[in-house]
């Protein structure tokens, strides 16, 4: 049984879901909500193992499972299509999960609930599920949950959430390198953890394509490789409305016409965009590397215990970084992609009680939504704050800010850690 706090707070989560549903109204990207559609119909028609060979289809697993028990529960295709803008109830779930997790990351139980408002009354937070209704907030609290795990040195559990993870959107593979800096410790300390590690994510992978393998008229999995593969170059053009870098180097140009394959310098756009993100990726996760390398090479196995690892606010604000410089400097980029830097640095700031950071990203990725989507129809979206080059040099100084952040609050392995003792 649930203590009576928790049941009012289960009650007012509750309360707060239904208001939320009931009261945004109708808006979000009407060419995905088609497809969705028509995808929960055709699962429901040919079943949930022949979702691919709708031609259309270009998701990830995971998501189809959600298409089909929403499928069955309105039952037929023109109930699903009069409903279909309450399917964003189920990216919703997600949300309020990722927000409740991050609050209790917290000691101190009383705080956890009003903490978790700090995210669920957030409209940069929420925007991008009630009125864009896309649903990036599931995999962001997939990956969310990996890292968290695999900080609490719970590799097993980490790697398969990470797997679900994927298994929502393949852009959750720029979370790999940080996730592996925080395995590989765990892994060398206990060797049998890489076997369980490897076996749970392979079990969570076969439960997962297992219908799309087997239970439909043919095997899907060499198709499902080929849209990860394929989403690499799905959209070649500089930018699909992420207000990034490369609106502060091309002025008066709609990059959504401009090529990516353009050379400059030797290089293409996109090579350039890969070499920048690949660069200050390398810039964010030294301290993690750092730290990883400490690990392995200075403490023998049985000291291990005596390292307590990167903290989790070095991690989170680590977290914070990646989706920032790869949604910033990459060619293709779409506004939405700034996404998981919302939960990872609201829990940053529920931890550390230090919200500047968080409240600017939030600004800066509501604006981006907002002057693409125009979904509160403000008069002048040609006011200097929602131009590309203003959010952009926002997300620019918002990247800068982090990075000196991160650097100033590392206690680095080598002079925060005891020395090993003679004796071991």
């Amino acid at each position: 049984m649930l203590e009576p706090s928790y049941r009012r707070q289960a009650v007012y989560y509750g309360l707060l879901f239904m208001m939320l549903m009931v009261l945004v109204p109708r808006a979000g990207h009407q060419g995905d909500i088609g497809y969705w559609a028509n995808w929960a119909s055709y699962i429901l028609e040919h079943g949930l193992g022949n979702t691919y060979a709708d031609p259309s289809n270009n998701y990830n697993p995971f998501y189809h499972y959600i298409l089909w028990l929403f499928g069955k529960l309105l039952g037929n295709a023109e109930r699903i299509r009069s409903y279909i803008n309450s399917l964003k109830g189920f990216t919703l779930l997600f949300d309020f999960a990722g927000a409740i997790w991050a609050a209790s990351l917290v000691a101190q139980r009383n705080r956890r609930f009003e903490l978790s408002l700090l995210l669920l009354f957030n409209i940069a937070y929420l925007y991008n599920t009630l009125i864009w209704e896309q649903v990036d907030a599931i995999y962001t609290f997939w990956v969310f949950g990996a890292v968290v795990f695999a900080v609490q040195r719970k590799p097993v559990l980490s790697v398969m959430l990470y797997v679900l993870a994927l298994a929502t959107k393949t852009q959750a593979i720029i979370f790999m390198p940080p996730l592996l800096l925080l395995w590989l410790p765990l892994w060398w300390q206990r060797p049998q953890w890489i076997w369980k590690s490897v076996g749970a994510a392979a079990l969570t992978s076969l439960l997962l394509l297992a219908p799309f393998i087997w239970g439909g008229t043919k095997n899907y999995l060499p198709h499902i490789l080929d849209i990860n593969r394929d989403a690499v170059d799905y959209a070649p053009v500089v930018a699909v409305n992420a207000y990034n870098f490369w609106y502060l180097l091309f002025q008066n140009v709609d990059l959504r016409f401009v090529s990516d394959a353009q050379h400059f310098a030797g290089l293409t756009y996109k090579g350039w965009g890969l070499l920048l993100f690949f660069g200050f990726s390398a810039i964010t996760l030294f301290p993690l590397l750092a730290s990883a390398v400490q690990s392995v090479l200075k403490w023998p196995r049985t000291q291990i215990r005596l390292n307590p690892g990167p903290s989790i606010e070095l991690v989170l604000l680590s977290c914070v970084l990646i989706p920032l410089v790869f949604t910033f400097f990459n060619t293709q980029m779409h506004e939405r992609y700034w996404h998981p830097a919302i939960l990872f640095l609201g829990a940053y700031g529920i931890l550390t009680r230090s919200y500047w950071l968080y409240i600017l990203v939030s600004v800066a990725y509501f604006l981006n939504l907002e002057s693409v989507l125009h979904f509160l129809k403000s008069k002048p979206y040609t006011i200097t704050i929602m131009q590309p080059w203003f959010v952009a040099t926002l997300f620019g100084l918002i990247i800068l800010l982090g990075l000196v952040k991160l650097y100033a609050s590392v206690k680095w392995p080598w002079t925060a850690l005891p020395e090993p003792s003679a004796s071991s």
